[in-house]
């Protein structure tokens, strides 16, 4: 949930010092709470992205501990974390505040070295029960799935030392890990990610909507001859209605029959025509670049979107994203067009009704100026409040956006921990933040309305006894089809006026969805995609060793945050198979993403076989290496085969072979249409593990020099994991593999071992 860690831990629940505190403990979070800047009001972020995959899932534990009800179910939340904080959390929070205070749990897990501890075991196999019974029945029942040998023999005066960052361990020596470390970075205490609740806040601009917006609004549209163009069109369509109006006065006065004469019916049919040809094609004129320059300032977004450094998605939450492409993009496309040509209509319309009046009686223009400064000082009080409300109906529509997010994605935890009412709670207050500003809108809409309706009724009122009294006293001559016109111009404008007013405060109001719309079109970008060197180097086979170095390398998450590395470097050494280990936090994910170029470094360098990462394009790096994340994305909608095969340049055999290596083949033909069956959203036809094996057969089919594994074995047991490393060492026995791990055993046969602890080595 997008709040602070306490938030996330209470959901809502009463705050209790004494368990909350214990629960904070045996989760092992105190020692990231003095390393966050901000403790356990940290906000999370959207999806949890302001913590590493180990916190959130101490996070979630923690969240179902505080609950303290009487049965605990927990879905291997062991997974993410290293071996001592796992045993920790296994002995403090499952053992210690769940089973030994007489509670029921359930631990679903593939961490066999603790379930030699447990009452009763379950051993499950392809949806069936296999086993129930103690753990030695069990052991004897799996088949050789299931040791003794598991056994985690931690001794218990290791369980009683306290746990340290790993900043206080003392990483191997250069000669025995091999790999080449330089030793000269500075020791830090701060982490490497946190945040206050103002950097997740979205942005609220205050004040006139910038003559910029206009500007770039009305290049858009086409540059400033088509805004020329334009008003001509709207002045010549409104000086044709009122001279087609004037004639029709004049033929009305005529006597019978002159009024049939062919001359003049010809002029106001001719002048009628006129008019409406000229509505039709300003209508469609208006319309057709209103539609277009919200089509580009919609496709300059998705772009930049696109293009947005990784930092912004740490900052905003998908349902903040989704209110600009959804609500902003909804205003620019279906009110915007609406609202400016209503604007430029009535305006003309109200303008003419004002030229007519004044022409008529010269004199009503003595009564002009009081009006005038009337109604401006009602304008600039409407438009200032109205345009203030709209850019909080725009932020406040974002939490009710991002809350239906959450719940969709969550809504398995939700309904199992009853927090059903807590959500609806939220939901609510969202939503009422939300309606306050509506209203508030409609009250403001009323309140303009009457002054308008009284600036127009005053003006008429004077403008008809004024007429009356020149006429009888003859101090001049009114023409009567004049006076008749300017009346029922007058009268027209009565409602005109006000809607005009009402249109103009909508147009500037409007004018803010465009101006969200720009800001999220001016994002900074990643570096290029492609630079001049790109295909030169990738012609010569790049990277052709699959060496990696860093040379003294600083990387941060945003620029209000400290490192989270540290002058770190060091040298992988070609076809090497490295794993780097460390506590949750220590920064293991944000090597991979800084060898992405996903987090671009203050300082330092990143060699890949000599070339320098920060002078290549983005798809000449990201192409030559594979990567498995800690969370496996599949694409919903495809099938299975174009999950493994993105470009279908990949024949049925080797798609078969990688689904061999991967122990996929079997699960796959089980399904009704074997590797064509569509995977669903996110992936939920498949259970985690299966998503990262997927994942998995994806990268063997690459065959690139360099595989980067970000966790990727964390939820599949330990037989699988030894096979699928198995299958690693014979498909990558060439190449480099980079393995970000939690269990020391999975990578205990590697070449190499990179520790780390608080961003550095």
């Amino acid at each position: 949930m997008d709040g602070t860690i306490h938030q996330n831990i209470l959901m809502g629940l009463e705050y209790e010092e004494t368990w909350y505190h214990q629960v904070i403990e045996a989760c092992c979070l105190a020692l990231d709470f003095t390393q966050l800047r901000d403790g356990d009001q940290t906000v999370v972020g959207d999806r949890g992205v302001q913590l590493s995959g180990g916190q959130r899932a101490r996070v979630g534990l923690a969240r179902a501990l505080y609950k303290n009800a009487d049965v605990l179910v927990a879905d291997d939340p062991l997974s993410a974390v290293d071996a001592r904080v796992g045993r920790h959390l296994f002995q403090k929070a499952i053992l210690g505040l769940s089973v030994n205070q007489g509670k029921c749990v359930i631990l679903a897990t593939h961490q066999h070295q603790y379930v030699h501890e447990v009452r009763c075991l379950l051993i499950m196999n392809c949806g069936q029960l296999k086993q129930i019974g103690s753990y030695q029945e069990c052991v004897t029942a799996s088949g050789g799935k299931l040791t003794a040998h598991d056994a985690d023999h931690t001794t218990e005066a290791d369980d009683t030392k306290p746990l340290q960052s790993e900043s206080e361990t003392k990483a191997s020596s250069p000669e025995t890990a091999k790999v080449n470390v330089d030793e000269t970075s500075d020791p830090v205490k701060d982490s490497a990610k946190g945040g206050n609740e103002t950097e997740q806040d979205e942005k609220n601009k205050q004040g006139l909507v910038s003559s910029e917006t206009y500007a770039n609004y009305l290049t858009a549209l086409g540059g400033v001859w088509v805004g020329v163009f334009l008003l001509f069109l709207f002045i010549c369509t409104q000086t044709s209605v009122l001279i087609t109006v004037a004639t029709m006065g004049r033929w009305a006065e005529r006597d019978a029959k002159d009024q049939d004469n062919t001359d003049i019916l010809a002029t106001v049919g001719a002048m009628s025509a006129l008019v409406v040809m000229l509505s039709i094609f300003r209508a469609y004129i208006c319309f057709e670049l209103t539609i277009k320059a919200s089509q580009k300032l919609h496709d300059k977004m998705a772009a930049a979107v696109l293009r947005a450094k990784i930092e912004f998605f740490d900052t905003n939450p998908l349902g903040r994203i989704l209110n600009r492409f959804s609500a902003d993009c909804g205003i620019c496309d279906d009110q915007l067009p609406q609202t400016l040509f209503d604007l430029f209509v009535i305006s003309f319309v109200v303008f003419g009704a004002v030229i007519t009046a004044l022409t008529t009686l010269p004199f009503a223009l003595a009564l002009l100026p009081f009006l005038v400064w009337y109604f401006y000082r009602v304008r600039t009080i409407f438009v200032t409040s109205t345009r203030e409300l709209k850019r909080l109906d725009g932020l406040a529509r974002s939490p009710i956006f991002a809350m239906l997010s959450e719940a969709l994605g969550g809504i398995a935890t939700i309904r199992a921990n009853n927090y059903i009412g807590y959500f609806r709670q939220k939901f609510f207050a969202a939503h009422d933040a939300h309606t306050r500003t509506f209203f508030a809108y409609i009250a403001a809409s009323r309140w303009v309305g009457i002054r308008m309706d009284f600036i127009v009724f005053s003006f008429m009122s004077i403008v008809s006894f004024l007429a009356v009294i020149v006429q009888n006293e003859g101090w001049f001559e009114v023409d009567p089809a004049i006076l008749g016109l300017s009346i029922s111009m007058l009268i027209y404008l009565s409602g005109a006026f006000q809607w005009c007013i009402r249109q103009s405060a909508e147009a500037v109001n409007q004018m803010v969805s465009v101006e969200r719309m720009l800001e999220y079109g001016s994002l900074e970008s990643e570096a290029a995609l492609e630079c001049e060197r790109d295909k030169s180097l990738v012609s010569t086979g790049w990277p052709s060793n699959g060496e990696i170095v860093y040379q003294g390398v600083s990387v941060r998450y945003r620029s209000t945050l400290p490192l989270a590395l540290r002058t770190i470097s060091f040298r992988i050494p070609a076809g090497a198979r490295v794993g780097v280990v460390g506590r949750t936090g220590s920064g293991k994910s944000t090597i991979v993403q800084t060898l992405f170029r996903l987090l671009e470094p203050d300082e330092g360098h990143i060699l890949i076989d000599g070339e320098d990462v920060s002078k290549l394009g983005l798809h000449a790096l990201r192409t030559k290496i594979s990567v498995i994340p800690q969370v496996p994305t599949l694409f919903s909608g495809c099938s299975i085969r174009e999950n493994l095969d993105l470009f279908g340049i990949h024949s049925n055999d080797e798609i078969s072979s990688a689904l061999t290596a991967c122990h996929l083949k079997e699960a796959v033909k089980g399904l009704p249409d074997g590797w064509d069956s569509i995977v669903s959203e996110g992936g939920s036809n498949f259970s985690v593990g299966e998503r990262q094996l997927v994942c998995l057969a994806r990268a063997l089919l690459s065959k690139n020099k360099i595989l980067v594994l970000d966790e990727a074995t964390a939820s599949v047991d330990r037989r699988t994991d030894q096979l699928l490393q198995h299958a690693l060492q014979e498909s990558y026995h060439e190449g480099t593999i980079l393995a970000v791990a939690h269990r020391l055993d999975t990578i205990i046969d590697y070449d190499c071992i990179l520790v780390l602890g608080n961003g550095e080595v």
